[in-house]
C-alpha cells in the first residue's frame, strides 16, 4: 500500500514568494523541495538561462581535445564505439556529427547486444585495428574496460573514453581508472567539474563544443542542431532533471520540437506527434523507447543511421521500422512480464528483500524492462537474468534506498563483467552463480520494511476550489519533470464524490464530478488509472449499488482525500485547469 507524506518546511512562504515574486503555491513547493536562496530559485526555474561553467575543469577535458585534434589533423582514421541504448545512440550521434563537420576520418561501432554485450570488446578492437582505426573514442562505457583497453594499448590505439558510469573501486574503496590515454568522467574523484550527474550524450555535447571551440569554427548551427540528442538522451537515460540537465533539457526540448534533422522530424512524424509541442513526456514514452528498440531487437545501428540520414523519404521508412519494432517490444515484454511474476511468485522469490529471478524464456532486450516494472510491483529492487547457456545476462533496477551499483561492486567476483547506476545494472554470469548472487546480496541486504513501502511525497495540501488556471499555468515552470524532480502533487481531505462518466474506448477512464470542502460548485477531475481500484473501494464500503448510483449521480455521502496533479487542459483552443487523481482513499478527516 502507498503511504502518503507531507512534504514539511520551516519557513515564511509569504515572505518566499514576495522575496522571489512567484506565486505564492509555487513558493511553497519550492521550499518544502529544499529551496532557500534566490539564486537557487532563479537557476531552477529559468534553468535554459543557465552560464555554464567552462568544459577545460573536467578532468582530462582538454586532454581529450588535444588528442582528437591531433588526430583529425593527421587524418588517423577514428571510431566512435558507442552503445545501444538512447543514450548511446545519441551519444553516437553527436560525436559523429561533431567529427565529420570537421573533416575527420571517422566510423562508428555499436556492439550488438545479443552477440557482443555491453561496452569495447576485444575482437571489436582488433576488427578496426584491421580496418585502419588509430583512435578509439569509447562513450557511454569505458570506465571499466580495464582487460580491453590495455588490449587496445597493446595494438597501439590511442583509446579516449567519454562516459558517465560509477567508477570502479578498489579495496580501499579508491576509484581505479583504466589506462586510457584521456578518461572523461564527471564522477572522477579528482574532477573538479561542480556538475556529476550527466548522461553520456551530455558529456559528449560538452566535448564536441570544446573541439568545435579549439577550431574556432562557429558552433551554434550544429550545437542547436545536436542539442535535441543531448536532451533527448538526458531525459531516456533517467539522470537527475537538475542542475546542468535540467538546463539541457529546457534548451533542448524546443530544439526537438523545431528539429531540422530529417531522421528526427521522420520519427516524430511517425509517431503522429508533426505540429505538437514535444514534452519530456514524448521523448520518454514516445520517441525514447523507438530509439531503444533498435538495438534491444535487432542493431542499434538503425537508430543511428536514421539521425544521420539526408534523405526524408529514407527516413520516413526507417522511421516506420522503428515504430513497429517499438511494438514487437510491447508484446514481448508484457509476455516477459507475465512468465518473471509467475516465476518470482513459484519459487518464493517474492519474499526475498532483493528479487533474483532466472527466467530463461524471457528476451534478453525487454530483461531490464521487465526488472523496472516488477520492481514498481514489489516495490523491491529486481533483478531479471536470461539465457539457457553457461553465461547468462542480467539487469537489474532499482527502489531509491537501495544503491545497486554498489551491491553488485560487494560480491564483483561473481561476475564476467558488471556496470551500472544506484538505480539500474547489467551484468554477464556464469549459470553456476545465480545462486550465489541471490545468496549474497539478501544476506548483505540491509533494507528494512519501511525502505520497502512506496511513498507518495505530497508538496501541499490544496483544496480543489484553488485549483485555477491561473495556477496551472504557473506550474507548468516546474517542467520539465523526472528523476530528481518529480510531478508536484497535492492533496485535499473530505472531498464529496458527486458523479462518475467513464470514458475511453476500453472504458478505463473515469471523469469524476468532486466537490471540496466549503466549495459552492464542482470540479470535474480526470483519472486514468483506478478504476478498479475505486469500485472495490464502494463497494467495500457502501455496497454493490453505490457505483451504478454515481454514475447516474444518485449517491450521497461519499467523501474521499484524493492525491492529484494539476494541469492545463486545451480544447479546440480553450484552456482549462484540469486536476487529475493519482490517488484516492475514503476520507479520514483531519
Amino acid at each position: 500500500m502507498v503511504k502518503w507524506m507531507l512534504r514539511q518546511a520551516a519557513v515564511n512562504v509569504g515572505e518566499l514568494a514576495v522575496q522571489w515574486n512567484i506565486h505564492p503555491v509555487l513558493a511553497h513547493v519550492l521550499a518544502v523541495r529544499g529551496f532557500r536562496e534566490p539564486q537557487e530559485v532563479f537557476s531552477f526555474l529559468y534553468a535554459a538561462d543557465m552560464e555554464l561553467p567552462s568544459a577545460a575543469i573536467f578532468a582530462d577535458m582538454l586532454k581529450a581535445v588535444d588528442l582528437v585534434s591531433e588526430a583529425i589533423i593527421k587524418k588517423q582514421r577514428i571510431a566512435i564505439f558507442g552503445d545501444y541504448d538512447a543514450d548511446g545512440v545519441s551519444s553516437t550521434v553527436i560525436l559523429y556529427k561533431t567529427l565529420a563537420a570537421l573533416n575527420a576520418d571517422v566510423l562508428y561501432y555499436i556492439p550488438q547486444r545479443d552477440n557482443e554485450g555491453y561496452g569495447l570488446n576485444n575482437e571489436a578492437i582488433l576488427s578496426l585495428k584491421q580496418q585502419q582505426v588509430e583512435m578509439i573514442i569509447a562513450c557511454d562505457n569505458g570506465v571499466s574496460a580495464f582487460e580491453q583497453v590495455e588490449y587496445a594499448n597493446s595494438l597501439e590505439l590511442t583509446v579516449i573514453i567519454l562516459d558517465h558510469h560509477d567508477l570502479p573501486l578498489d579495496a580501499t574503496g579508491e576509484q581505479v581508472l583504466v589506462a586510457a590515454a584521456a578518461v572523461v568522467d564527471a564522477k572522477r574523484q579528482d574532477c573538479a567539474y561542480p556538475f556529476k550527474l550527466f548522461c553520456a550524450a551530455g558529456l559528449c555535447y560538452r566535448f564536441s563544443a570544446a573541439l568545435f571551440e579549439r577550431f574556432n569554427m562557429d558552433w551554434h548551427n550544429l550545437g542547436q542542431e545536436l542539442l535535441a540528442f543531448a536532451a533527448l538522451a538526458t531525459i531516456c537515460d533517467l539522470v537527475e532533471l537538475l542542475g546542468e540537465n535540467r538546463c539541457l533539457a529546457q534548451r533542448g526540448l524546443p530544439a526537438i520540437t523545431e528539429s531540422t534533422n530529417p531522421g528526427l522530424q521522420a520519427l516524430i512524424a511517425a509517431l503522429g506527434l508533426s505540429g505538437q509541442k514535444i514534452t519530456a513526456y514524448h521523448v520518454g514514452f514516445r520517441l525514447g523507447p523507438c530509439v531503444n528498440a533498435s538495438g534491444r531487437l535487432k542493431d542499434a545501428a538503425l537508430a543511428v543511421e536514421l539521425f544521420l540520414c539526408k534523405d526524408k523519404t529514407q527516413a520516413a521508412e526507417m522511421a516506420h521500422y522503428l515504430t513497429e519494432l517499438n511494438e514487437t517490444r510491447k508484446t514481448l515484454t508484457e509476455q516477459g512480464a507475465a512468465l518473471a511474476l509467475e516465476a518470482i511468485e513459484s519459487q518464493g522469490f517474492h519474499k526475498d528483500k532483493i528479487i533474483v529471478a532466472h527466467c530463461h524464456n524471457i528476451h534478453e532486450s525487454v530483461a531490464g524492462i521487465i526488472a523496472g516494472k516488477l520492481k514498481e510491483h514489489y516495490y523491491k529492487p529486481v533483478i531479471i537474468i536470461t539465457g539457457d547457456k553457461e553465461i547468462l545476462r542480467g539487469s537489474g533496477r532499482s527502489i531509491e534506498p537501495y544503491h545497486m551499483y554498489q551491491g553488485l561492486c560487494s560480491c564483483g567476483e561473481l561476475f564476467i563483467n558488471f556496470g551500472g547506476h544506484p538505480m539500474a545494472a547489467g551484468f554477464s554470469i556464469p549459470q553456476t552463480n545465480v545462486g550465489l548472487l541471490r545468496e549474497h546480496l539478501n544476506r548483505a541486504c540491509t533494507l528494512s520494511q519501511e525502505d520497502m513501502q512506496p511513498i507518495r511525497r505530497i508538496d501541499k495540501i490544496l483544496p480543489l476550489s484553488e485549483a485555477t488556471l491561473v495556477l496551472a499555468r504557473e506550474l507548468q515552470a516546474f517542467e520539465p519533470f523526472g528523476k530528481g524532480n518529480h510531478i508536484v502533487y497535492f492533496a485535499d481531505r473530505g472531498v464529496k464524490l458527486l458523479k462518475i462518466a467513464i470514458l475511453g474506448a476500453t472504458g478505463h477512464v473515469l471523469r469524476l464530478s468532486l466537490q471540496s470542502q466549503h466549495m459552492k460548485g464542482s470540479v470535474e477531475a480526470i483519472c486514468f488509472e483506478g478504476k478498479e481500484k475505486l469500485q472495490e473501494l464502494l463497494k467495500a464500503a457502501f455496497g454493490d449499488n453505490c457505483w451504478p448510483k454515481l454514475v447516474k449521480g444518485n449517491q450521497d455521502g461519499v467523501l474521499l482525500d484524493i492525491l492529484y496533479t494539476l494541469n492545463v487542459n486545451t480544447y479546440q483552443g480553450r484552456e482549462s485547469a484540469q486536476p487529475q487523481l493519482i490517488d484516492f482513499r475514503l476520507a479520514q478527516g483531519e
